[in-house]
C-alpha cells in the first residue's frame, strides 16, 4: 500500500482568481499517487462542468508532503 501524499496539481487554465472566487487551476490534493491526484481534480471539474476541456488539462504535479516518516520532500503529512 502506498503512503498518502499532498500534491499540488496545476492545470493549463483556470489559474486566475476573479473577485474572490476560488482558483480552479491550482489545487491541493491528498492522494496515493499522481494519477489519483489528477483524477480527483478532473472528476470534480467534469462533474461541475467548470472551464473548457483544454483548461482542465494537466500542466504539472508536485509532491508537497507525504505520510512517510523518511520523506524526501522535507515535510511530513498528517492525515
Amino acid at each position: 500500500m502506498e503512503t498518502k501524499k499532498l500534491y499540488l496539481v496545476t492545470l493549463k487554465g483556470m489559474k486566475s482568481n476573479y473577485s474572490g472566487s476560488v482558483s480552479r487551476g491550482i489545487n491541493y490534493v491528498i492522494a496515493e499517487n499522481t494519477n489519483e491526484a489528477y483524477k480527483k481534480v478532473r472528476k470534480y471539474l467534469d462533474e461541475k462542468d467548470l472551464g473548457f476541456s483544454g483548461d482542465r488539462a494537466l500542466d504539472k504535479i508536485e509532491v508537497i508532503a507525504e505520510e512517510y516518516q523518511y520523506t524526501d520532500t522535507g515535510y511530513l503529512l498528517f492525515t
